[in-house]
């Protein structure tokens, strides 16, 4: 069981970008070089949204399905083949008019399906329920009609950017925005000795990652932890502390770790951002089995409401209105001032990792988290971490589980031949800053002749 773990994550998008004509037919196969019966278009065909292109029974060159003898000829609109190859647009009227004609031959399809003369597994193929998904989202359909939105319309299941993979999801962080998924390491970071070699000095285990966490690029991390933890626990890999940002942190996450998994959550949480906080005029938070908020001037509360994941404590109207504070403590012109509590476990549990992230003593302890970076530049700098190879989000995951898997197998292989880790990086100014000549005395003047 590791002593200490540190978690992180990274993003991966995907590797190339396809395509952006969101209608294809069979009949493009015809347009490719060298194309004709019996050629091997395989890597054309793939890409193509024909609703029978699932079926074993369509034949390409004669545009019909033997088993169902539903025709494409019946409802291609007019114009459609000038459409497929086509530029896209400078102007901005002219692309919007194209969204519109690209709408209307989509609609369609969709119509075309959705008779009664057209066979019920045609309308059941995945890729026209994905298309009916993407029209409903970029489209505004009404009157007989589809017109372009201004914005995609999102949906529970996520807005779809691309219909090669419909589980990418776009993320951003900070100034970084990217089409794909997100990946989260989790490494031992102080591992214990192992018994040496005859010939050999003691040394410390190798630090090695234990687990790989995959989700879409808009999952938050702080979603996430608990997860890591859970399946920390099934591999029996639990570690005595965890190290992490502070994006994998909250109030909640701080208690649920050390009562669910006997873990001490290590990371800085955010600050109280309210503005009688940054005026340094806030409360002292006490009585709890009273059930009462003392304010600085000494006032309590006078309700108390439990809601399902905070509590409001309220002052009496005329208890602030008379108060010569009330500018500093509430905007409220004709109420008084309401504060809202998290549960007493997380609130205490937050109170103390507030004040403890200002000492020395926690800053030293939380430096242990630095060596994930460097993790997480062996992978996108020598592993190609950054970039997913495959479509979807178990085929990515595989990938990243595979690449944790040759960095362990890099580091196994250091450790055996004694290579020590790479030294951190230090600019010649900072070395020359660490030199001690700098901090010895100068020698005395000699007197000039």
């Amino acid at each position: 069981m590791p002593r200490c773990s540190r978690s992180s994550g990274h993003a991966s998008w995907q590797e190339e970008q396809k395509p952006s004509c969101w209608i294809r037919c069979w009949s493009c196969a015809s347009s490719v070089a060298g194309s004709k019966p019996g050629a091997n278009n395989a890597r054309t065909r793939p890409m193509c949204w024909r609703a029978c292109a699932r079926c074993r029974s369509w034949n390409v060159w004669a545009k019909r399905c033997e088993r169902c003898s539903w025709t494409w000829r019946a409802w291609t609109p007019t114009g459609w083949h000038s459409r497929e190859n086509y530029r896209l647009p400078k102007p901005e009227s002219q692309r919007r008019a194209l969204a519109e004609q690209i709408g209307a031959d989509g609609l369609a399809l969709l119509r075309a399906l959705e008779q009664a003369a057209t066979p019920a597994e045609l309308q059941e193929v995945h890729s026209v329920q994905l298309l009916r998904q993407v029209w409903q989202q970029y489209f505004e359909l009404g009157e007989g009609q589809a017109h372009w939105r201004a914005g995609p319309q999102a949906e529970q299941e996520g807005v779809i950017r691309s219909p090669y993979d419909p589980q990418a999801r776009c993320g951003k962080k900070r100034d970084t925005v990217w089409l794909g998924y997100k990946v989260h390491l989790t490494e031992t970071c102080q591992t214990p000795p192992v018994e040496p070699a005859q010939g050999q000095e003691q040394r410390a285990a190798p630090r090695l990652i234990v687990q790989v966490e995959t989700t879409l690029a808009e999952v938050q991390d702080v979603e996430v932890t608990a997860t890591i933890q859970h399946e920390l626990a099934q591999a029996d890999l639990l570690p005595d502390e965890q190290v992490v940002d502070t994006g994998y942190l909250d109030a909640d996450l701080l208690v649920s770790s050390q009562s669910d998994y006997g873990i001490r959550l290590l990371g800085p949480v955010l600050a109280d951002t309210s503005w009688q906080a940054k005026a340094g005029k806030g409360f002292d938070l006490a009585h709890w089995q009273k059930q009462q908020v003392i304010c600085p001037q000494g006032q309590r509360s006078v309700s108390w409401s439990v809601q399902s994941q905070r509590i409001e404590a309220g002052f009496a109207r005329h208890t602030c209105a008379a108060c010569a504070c009330r500018p500093d403590c509430t905007h409220a012109t004709s109420a008084g001032r309401v504060v809202h509590l998290r549960p007493q476990a997380a609130s205490e549990a937050l109170q103390a990792r507030r004040a403890e992230q200002q000492t020395p003593e926690f800053r030293q302890q939380y430096a242990t988290r630095a060596g994930i970076e460097a993790t997480h530049s062996q992978g996108v700098r020598r592993m190609g971490l950054r970039r997913s190879r495959y479509d979807g989000l178990p085929k990515t995951h595989l990938q990243h589980v595979l690449t944790a898997v040759a960095i362990n197998l890099v580091r196994i292989d250091a450790w055996l031949l004694g290579k020590p880790p790479g030294a951190t990086y230090q600019s010649p100014l900072a070395l020359l800053a660490a030199h001690p000549l700098l901090y010895q005395p100068p020698p005395p003047l000699q007197e000039a002749c």
